[in-house]
């Protein structure tokens, strides 16, 4: 059936079939999901450092020992 297909130019050998598209959707998947976990990880370290930065700066403007 596929000879009959290829010759008459109905069958294009760089079209992904269905053996193909499994893999690629869970490789893509994968890395969407890794990129947004890294992503994720990146902001809270970052926002957790800038909290704990400002927590900081607060604490030391109303200590008695740094007044002076």
């Amino acid at each position: 059936m596929s000879l009959n297909l290829a010759s008459h130019g109905l069958y294009d050998h760089s079209v992904i079939d269905d053996r193909k598209a499994r893999p690629l959707t869970i490789a893509f998947a994968t890395i969407v999901t890794v990129w947004m976990l890294a992503f994720g990880l990146v902001s809270v370290s970052a926002q957790i450092g800038a909290q704990s930065h400002h927590m900081a700066v607060s604490a030391a403007s109303t200590s008695p020992a740094v007044q002076k």
